[in-house]
């Protein structure tokens, strides 16, 4: 099932910041969004690219142009020395009333908390296929992302746009979502924004007839993700959405499941492989 333009550009202005607060990390948060009601967002262009993330970078540009006081001078552009990618810059922007300039990275991650992994509140915020976590994000943010705006190969970039990197704020927008295992209902974060718990997690043996069977389910796309579940109007029996399952934990991808239970309560949650 597809869902439109507006309904992904929707959900991702309503995912909030992983923190609440700036001085969680070095860098400060890039201000709190304006969260459009659906009948305001614009009509807006469809993204070039498949991966969930370029698009979050579509719409980040989209909410910049639309909503705010700031222009886009540059966003995802790559940063080369002697052929070699040292990676890319994702925003350079402009704010028109003051002449600010800003050098703001985006992240849009999807994380669920393991009390098994690592020791901190941090460390226990993996990725659905344990290919990530946010620890190791925030440290290639502060080691490699941040630093490459006063990289020599980034020069020839800032004189193109006259800008010194001296004058540049630099700035994170981490918008997250976060999964708890289900056995959890509440959990006192000391630094992540409570806002960001979308659902919960669990095992794939936990997903039974017995504990399952009288809702309706559906599995969205990674790009959809983010779309207000209770905006789809096709769902399937526990029966008929296992085999999808299958195949996808098969393949060692941990699948998010829209479910439906007898009362219309939509929710959100994985079923991990591991």
């Amino acid at each position: 099932m597809e869902f439109s333009l507006k309904e992904q550009f929707e959900g991702f202005l309503s995912t909030p910041q992983i923190f609440a607060e700036n001085d969680i990390f070095e860098y400060p948060l890039y201000p709190a969004f304006h969260v459009a009601k659906a009948k305001e967002l614009p009509d807006i262009d469809a993204p070039g690219a498949s991966v969930l993330g370029k698009r979050m970078e579509h719409y980040f540009a989209t909410y910049i142009s639309h909503f705010t006081s700031e222009e886009v001078l540059a966003y995802n552009r790559q940063i080369i020395q002697d052929k070699l990618t040292l990676g890319e810059l994702d925003f350079l922007l402009k704010d028109r009333a003051s002449g600010a300039i800003s050098h703001t990275e985006l992240v849009y991650k999807f994380y669920l908390y393991d009390p098994a992994s690592g020791s901190s509140e941090l460390e226990h915020l993996i990725g659905p296929n344990k290919r990530d976590s946010l620890n190791k994000k925030l440290h290639r943010l502060q080691k490699r992302q941040f630093p490459l705006l006063f990289h020599e190969a980034t020069r020839n970039l800032l004189n193109e746009l006259k800008i010194s990197p001296e004058e540049v704020v630099q700035k994170m927008c981490f918008k997250a979502s976060v999964f708890l295992p289900k056995q959890m209902d509440h959990i006192a974060f000391r630094k992540i924004n409570h806002d960001t718990i979308s659902g919960y997690w669990i095992k794939a043996a936990e997903f039974t007839s017995e504990a399952y069977q009288e809702n309706g389910f559906f599995i969205p796309d990674k790009i959809f993700w983010r779309v207000n579940p209770e905006r789809n109007t096709k769902w399937f029996s526990i029966k008929e959405i296992q085999p999808q399952l299958n195949r996808l934990l098969q393949n060692k991808f941990s699948p998010l499941l829209w479910m439906k239970t007898p009362t219309g309560q939509v929710v959100r949650f994985f079923v991990v492989w591991w």
